[in-house]
């Protein structure tokens, strides 16, 4: 990527979301440490151990709560690591052998024999194989696929337990004298689906014994072979933890009944309420509850692409002319929020009191990357984009005056500023709450 800028293009999406991927569990990693969440938790579990052994209703009640999400877990451990490298070095790993999986309807069609065989269904199948064909291929670049292939394999037969890897890897292994990549080449050598031309020639005389042949698509039906094993392992050491926290979580509420906790609200709609809050990530260390345009000037760098600054940008930034959405001669680009967000929250809005929107939701502090097991509100913050902002490079920066005018644009609450800073935390949270 950073010796071939048109590489760069076609790679930067997907290295932004294995780059985010990876500093998010560093981030839980640190934040978990630095917060002492696992003596918090063995805190908690001792506490509601001596709560449950003080009477037999209890025992029966709540007893098996923590042996069942024990005994889940360690039933876990034995598969984790298998599921962990079927999911990154396999299925997110070369994408050559996922994209051979997307031919496997078109093998189907053609295998049918006689009347069953619909020729005007396979006609589709290819057309539809050749459009997505163009959008694969546009971003992919064979030579760091292939080496990414060797890589995967190399690392799958070393750490993954030789009980849990599919026999075939142990013969390539043998065969290439622990050459995975000599491996990978062939591989690459052989496949229709390394390149776009291989691909659209296969298409003009599609035949389902070249892809039971492929060398890409039979490597990943011998990792899909294992999977319903490490899947029904899981699923049924997972059934086991689900029903021990079930108990649990109950257990607690009776334990302390005055204790608000948050509810199970995956795939639902739900609201978080918070401040606009300045933060001190360490000592000496403090960072304001706004940035603005100074500071992406301040950012600017030519030679990397996540950091140019448009000429146009620079121009009104030089004359300040922020029209109606600057304020104090600047201009407000992001804000801090004590809001608990989560994966997903990303382009959420962040409404005022009124109703109002005055940002959108789109990252966390490097130290709310725990917040998903442990919310420390003195430290984990949400990142919004100021609706200022928003307005700016919708009006001065695109011009697209048509969008500013389809919009009600609300110039401030001065009784607003005025109640909430009389207004204390738990006056807000009451609030709400009514």
């Amino acid at each position: 990527m950073d010796a071939n800028e048109t590489v760069n293009i076609q790679y930067a999406t997907k290295w932004a979301h294995t780059s985010n991927y990876w500093k998010y569990f560093i981030g839980q990693t640190k934040g978990l440490k630095r917060l002492k969440v696992y003596e918090q938790k063995r805190e908690q579990e001792e506490k509601f151990n001596d709560w449950v052994n003080v009477n037999d209703n209890r025992k029966d009640k709540y007893g098996q709560a923590l042996t069942l999400m024990e005994e889940g877990i360690d039933d876990s451990k034995e598969y984790n690591l298998t599921s962990i490298y079927l999911r990154e070095a396999i299925s997110r790993g070369s994408e050559i052998l996922m994209y051979s999986r997307s031919f496997d309807k078109l093998k189907e069609m053609l295998d049918q024999k006689g009347k069953d065989k619909d020729k005007d269904a396979i006609q589709q199948q290819i057309s539809s194989l050749r459009e997505a064909a163009d959008g694969h291929f546009k971003d992919y670049f064979e030579p760091i696929d292939r080496e990414l292939l060797g890589a995967m394999l190399e690392m799958y037969y070393q750490n993954v337990p030789k009980d849990q890897q599919p026999e075939m890897l142990a013969e390539i292994n043998k065969k290439y004298k622990g050459d995975f990549m000599a491996y990978a080449n062939m591989v690459f050598d052989k496949s229709i689906f390394a390149s776009h031309d291989r691909v659209e020639a296969f298409l003009d005389n599609p035949k389902a014994k070249t892809l039971e042949k492929d060398p890409a698509s039979q490597l990943l039906s011998t990792f899909l072979i294992k999977l319903p094993e490490i899947n029904v392992a899981l699923q049924a050491a997972g059934e086991k933890s689900n029903k021990g926290e079930r108990i649990y979580i109950a257990g607690l509420r009776e334990m302390e009944p005055n204790k608000k906790f948050y509810p199970d609200a995956n795939f639902t709609m739900r609201l978080t309420y918070g401040q606009v809050l300045d933060y001190f990530p360490a000592d000496a260390i403090h960072f304001d509850f706004t940035t603005t345009l100074k500071g992406v000037m301040e950012k600017e760098d030519p030679s990397n692409w996540e950091f140019v600054v448009p000429e146009k940008l620079k121009e009104l930034y030089e004359s300040k002319d922020f029209g109606p959405y600057g304020e104090d001669g600047g201009m407000v680009v992001c804000f801090l929020t004590n809001n608990d967000i989560t994966g997903g929250n990303s382009g959420s809005p962040v409404l005022n009191a009124y109703g109002e929107l005055i940002g959108l939701a789109f990252d966390g502090n490097w130290e709310a990357m725990s917040g998903d097991i442990a919310f420390e509100p003195e430290l984990q913050r949400t990142i919004c984009v100021d609706a200022r902002y928003v307005l700016f490079i919708i009006d001065k920066y695109a011009g697209a005056q048509n969008l500013i005018d389809e919009l009600t644009i609300v110039k401030g609450h001065p009784k607003l500023k005025e109640s909430m800073e009389e207004t204390s935390v738990k006056e807000v949270e009451e609030m709400v709450e009514d």
